[in-house]
């Protein structure tokens, strides 16, 4: 009924009516275009659809991998070229102060130093401290769950042990009406 009522008071006067419909069509034109440009190249190599297993007259030989040479950048070049490059780099931006070194940035190289000096200096000890740890930790993990295990399998057999419950009171009531038959008949 909101709508009715738009449509019928003069609320859109008609160039109003003639831009949404112009706005309209422009909108269907480029979504069509767009979906008739079909799939993107990128996504056609890796849309292989194999219905049964692969052939071996299909298979493509691997071509090789690249190795990764390592140093600065993947260029094999020693890592120590960073640093002209890193300098060569912070002059103007120290010197044009795009970047400004205050308390915040003193602290962050105090803390990466006391990193360094830390793993550099006692990351042997670090890691021995913590392996030990986490084998004490293993090793009371392993007992617990080792206990838990046992008193599973106790509970096991308990209910294996009574698993003929049923059949040995059916046993003993069946005894006891022969016996109150036999009591009753003498």
């Amino acid at each position: 009924t909101g709508s009715c009522f738009l449509l019928h008071s003069n609320f859109f006067n008609e160039n109003s009516i003639e831009m949404l419909r112009t706005a309209a069509s422009v909108a269907a034109r480029r979504n069509i275009l767009n979906a008739s440009k079909g799939t993107p190249a990128c996504w056609t190599s890796s849309m292989n659809f194999h219905a049964s297993t692969r052939r071996d007259e299909e298979a493509k030989p691997l071509e090789p991998v690249a190795v990764d040479k390592g140093g600065l950048f993947g260029t094999g070049l020693s890592e120590w070229f960073a640093l002209p490059i890193g300098m060569t780099l912070a002059i103007p931006a120290l010197k044009l102060d795009w970047y400004v070194v205050n308390e915040e940035t003193q602290l962050a190289a105090v803390f990466v130093a006391f990193c360094v000096a830390a793993y550099s200096q006692g990351g042997d000890a670090i890691y021995k401290s913590l392996d030990e740890r986490a084998q004490l930790l293993l090793k009371e993990h392993n007992e617990t769950e080792d206990k838990v295990i046992a008193a599973l399998e106790q509970k096991l057999d308990f209910l294996k042990a009574n698993q003929n419950m049923v059949n040995d009171f059916e046993a003993i009531n069946k005894i006891r009406e022969e016996s109150y038959t036999n009591l009753n008949a003498a």
